[in-house]
């Protein structure tokens, strides 16, 4: 097994060099100088009329921002490419604060949950989504998002975050490896585990200790509590990952959707909860724990519809899905109608029997409004590469429904934008539009703050300096 690893490895590696010596078809430009002149920029972190600057001009150089001013008076540099953005918004690059490569999205991502092995072996699978990663890459930057973290994977999620380096065409990347599990998933186990179940507290160490060994950004906690697990014994082995990857300078995230395991990740130090808290509301005491560890708040509501949906074979792409999908992935959430009906697994069955359209949790959508107003730190996350969730444009499904919950289309857009750059660790140089910053941005078609789903109506991407037009990024990659 491990020479079959080491094999893979090489055959990746090999995909790296190949990635480094493509050509940047996909980016317009990166000039020395870019000029978006004429248009509202917009500020999520302020208040009142200074969210809105008007008829303005920014001045983009190489990687950076270098000018924020009016238009009538903010003088062009005489090499810059100028993009006439009159009737046009800019706000800072999208977000996603919770995403997993090695899963794609479509029905036959999570074996664990649904096995449809003998239709596509998980095994292809899995190759399929290192064959696409390009593909994956592009559908985030069609889709406004400048910037992700994957919290959780095999290895080969190191071997990702370096693609993502070296590509032309891919958002900031921040990763974790393998999870630090309390149960087990033979399913999906292969050569290179994504979940590994952890037994003891040095056990959690040790498997720190190797992702540390690959300068992992984060380490990631999978806090699975059933009836009759012992809750301490299970705090004491997250609490021994997080000590080991806090001693590293390395934060700790955990998934922990019930009230009372989120409060023991908390005891165990978590910095970053992937999930909201969806079996009921949450407490003084829950409040209190978070800000002591100033952890960031992911309620990541659209998730456990997009599971229902795609195995109750009732999902449905949203224009934006379809403008800004990957076409593969797409096409295969309809797979379901491929299989004989006697053949179905029997979750799916009863999926299908189903007579009322999924909702998200509606003690995570109540508890995403009491966690903003308690003053936590909120990040707009989807989980995507789950079942249903697909990567690039399911941000907007998420983004509407945290809307729904009762944020407001601007509050939405700073958890996604400015408390984001959190997530990465790159709060001081990203999220915010202003002198001095990277230049990620998004110019859009629509006000966002008038209408959330305005933000899938992009124009222009820009990463680092780079020029990118979604149409174009999607076309290269059908």
């Amino acid at each position: 097994m491990r020479r079959k690893y080491i094999g893979y490895r090489l055959l990746f590696m090999t995909f790296l060099g190949f990635l480094a010596l493509l050509p940047a078809e996909t980016a317009k430009v990166s000039p020395a100088h870019i000029a978006i002149v004429g248009g509202t920029v917009v500020h999520p972190e302020r208040n009142g009329p200074a969210t809105l600057e008007r008829d303005m001009t920014i001045i983009l150089s190489g990687q950076r921002i270098q000018t924020i001013g009016p238009a009538k008076t903010t003088p062009l540099p005489k090499d810059a490419l100028v993009i006439q953005a009159g009737g046009k918004w800019i706000i800072p690059g999208l977000i996603d604060s919770h995403v997993h490569f090695f899963q794609s999205g479509n029905l036959y991502t999570r074996p664990d949950a649904v096995d449809l092995n003998k239709w596509v072996p998980y095994a292809k699978e899995r190759a399929r989504n290192t064959a696409r990663l390009p593909a994956t890459f592009k559908v985030w930057l069609a889709s406004g998002v400048t910037g992700v973290a994957d919290v959780g994977g095999p290895f080969w999620n190191f071997d990702v975050r370096e693609a993502a380096r070296r590509s032309a065409a891919a958002p900031r990347l921040v990763v974790a490896g393998p999870l630090i599990s309390m149960v087990a998933r033979p399913q999906m186990a292969l050569d290179d585990p994504p979940i590994i179940k952890i037994d003891t507290p040095d056990a959690a160490r040790a498997l720190v200790k190797r992702q540390l060994e690959r300068q992992t950004d984060y380490v990631k906690a999978w806090f699975i509590h059933r009836k009759g697990d012992d809750l301490a014994a299970q705090e004491a082995i997250v609490k021994a990952a997080g000590d080991t990857a806090h001693a590293a300078g390395v934060r700790l995230a955990v998934h922990a959707t019930e009230l009372l395991v989120a409060k023991a990740a908390l005891r165990a130090g978590a910095d970053l909860l992937v999930h909201s808290i969806t079996d009921q509301a949450i407490d003084d005491e829950f409040i209190e724990l978070v800000k002591k560890n100033r952890a960031l708040y992911t309620p990541t509501l659209f998730v456990s519809m997009g599971y229902a949906l795609a195995l109750s074979d009732s999902w449905k792409p949203t224009e934006a899905e379809l403008r800004l999908g990957d076409p593969q992935i797409l096409q295969a959430m309809n797979d379901l109608k491929k299989i004989p009906a006697d053949e179905l697994p029997e979750r799916i069955k009863q999926l299908m029997s189903r007579k009322v359209a999924p909702k998200p949790s509606s003690a995570a959508m109540s508890n995403l409004r009491k966690v903003w107003d308690a003053g936590i730190t909120v990040v707009m996350g989807t989980d995507a590469g789950n079942i249903g969730t697909v990567h690039g444009p399911s941000v907007f499904r998420e983004m509407e429904l945290m809307v729904q919950a009762g944020l407001t289309p601007q509050q939405v857009l700073l958890s996604a934008t400015g408390n984001g750059a959190r997530t990465l660790g790159l709060q001081a140089d990203l999220g915010v539009l202003a002198p001095g910053k990277l230049a990620d941005l998004v110019i859009l078609d629509a006000d966002p703050l008038a209408n959330i789903a305005n933000l899938s109506r992009i124009h222009r991407v820009i990463k680092d300096g780079a020029l990118f037009d979604p149409v174009q990024l999607i076309e290269s990659i059908r």
